[in-house]
């Protein structure tokens, strides 16, 4: 058995030459150990994204490279671990404010996450703008935080699937991000290393995402529900529309601000409604409560009560971080320069183009590059103003923040192509597509 013969079989025959449970399992082991090289791996891919694969495949996949590293038992600390992932977007913060509230509800989180590879920082990004945070604790001390705790939120360092890791690298490298199948088995065997067995995917979709419209999102849904099945995991998904950046910032430090204050009851309509429909599935999943009205007091009364963000300083503190920066969210540093968006017209903010603000979160140094020295947890956009809100012409939409004058200035001048402006009023549509588990 050798490479070449298994990328030929994938290039050849497409879903005619099904690859074995043995082939599968030789390529993702040496392409974990380094004995198969990127080019090599890069050529499947680009076949697999081409050509497809099986449901069986698919399968294996998710099992083989679930399995390339530590694989976690966490049946003795609960039959029910919970795993919220999403596919990311401009402004997505809604795990670092959710997995806490799903914790306070008595609930068990393993939550594994990859730092941003793209133009957006992950949520391991800016809980590391936390002083102190580790993100890397060994795998005891993860295992004891889920059952001290019942919270804990760590990087893939810990040798948890690193050939996803690797895969999901070489993936966006070679323009093979938005292959379902492989995004499929990418979010699925990180389930399988952790061991959580309720999971809910929270599946973006619009010019935010990699997901660009519903029909894409739901067939990746269905797609996921059907491998979980074979893999005896309970699977939820959300379809949530990604036409506008989340929430109301976007950086580390002001996303992690941003947390804080929605932890405190301080959400905007949009974060709510997507906290409030994913909190909902993954309460019809893990215990089995399909009454969406009371689901989402449970939510509101640990959000109340504090306890939710009780969850959120036990894990930070767990983890090494400073809870005083919780505390106290001014005590995050702040970016040397702030520069303001003005609106060009009167009228109704119609449309925020996430690409271009993801451009300008990227120049700014939001994003993560092959450089961590530039990344900058004081850059980042506040947005005043969102889609459906009204607008005079010279009135502030939008505040940019940098330690760099220039790149301040040059992004506060291309986030105004960003806004565009209607004539007539905007109806607020709902951020919610397509709910599964429920």
């Amino acid at each position: 058995m050798d490479i070449n013969t298994i990328i030929a079989k994938k290039r050849n025959g497409g879903l005619k030459s099904e690859l074995t449970k043995d082939e599968i399992k030789y390529f993702v082991g040496k392409y974990t150990k380094g004995e198969i090289s990127d080019v090599q791996a890069a050529a499947l891919m680009s076949y697999i994204y081409v050509n497809g694969l099986t449901e069986n495949e698919i399968v294996e996949f998710v099992k083989e490279i679930g399995s390339s590293g530590d694989v976690l038992d966490l049946t003795k600390v609960s039959s029910n671990i919970v795993d919220k992932h999403s596919t990311g977007g401009v402004g997505d913060k809604i795990t670092l404010i959710l997995m806490p509230i799903v914790s306070a509800l008595g609930l068990s989180v393993a939550k594994v996450s990859s730092k941003g590879c793209g133009i957006m920082g992950g949520t391991i990004d800016k809980l590391c703008a936390i002083p102190g945070f580790n993100p890397s604790i060994s795998v005891k001390e993860f295992i004891d935080n889920v059952s001290k705790i019942g919270l804990s939120i760590v990087s893939q360092d810990l040798n948890l699937a690193p050939a996803e890791s690797k895969l999901y690298r070489l993936r966006n490298e070679i323009a093979c991000k938005d292959s379902i199948v492989l995004i499929a088995i990418s979010m699925m065997s990180l389930r399988v290393a952790t061991g959580s067995n309720k999971v809910v995917f929270d599946l973006t979709c619009g010019t935010g995402s990699y997901l660009k419209d519903r029909k894409t999102a739901s067939r990746l849904g269905k797609l996921l529900v059907k491998i979980g099945k074979r893999l005896d995991k309970q699977v939820g998904y959300v379809i949530t529309a990604m036409d506008e950046p989340i929430g109301k910032s976007i950086g580390n430090n002001l996303e992690i601000q941003e947390t804080v204050r929605a932890l405190n009851g301080y959400m905007t309509e949009d974060v709510n409604e997507i906290v409030m429909a994913l909190g909902s599935t993954i309460q019809a999943i893990a215990l089995g409560e399909k009454d969406q009205d009371i689901n989402q007091a449970r939510i509101r009364e640990v959000i109340k009560s504090g306890k939710a963000l009780t969850k959120f300083k036990q894990m930070i503190s767990a983890q090494g971080g400073d809870v005083s920066y919780i505390d106290s969210i001014d005590k995050f540093e702040n970016a040397k320069y702030s520069l303001p968006v003005y609106a060009t017209k009167d009228g109704f903010v119609s449309e925020i183009d996430c690409d271009i603000v993801g451009s300008i979160a990227k120049f700014l140094g939001v994003g993560r590059t092959d450089n961590p020295e530039e990344i900058d947890n004081t850059a980042g956009i506040v947005f005043e103003k969102k889609v459906g809100d009204e607008v005079k012409v010279g009135e502030i939409v939008a505040h940019v923040y940098s330690k760099d004058e220039d790149k301040a200035l040059r992004s506060s001048k291309t986030l105004t192509d960003a806004y565009r402006i209607s004539n007539v009023p905007i109806r607020i549509k709902s951020k919610i597509l397509e709910v599964y588990g429920m």
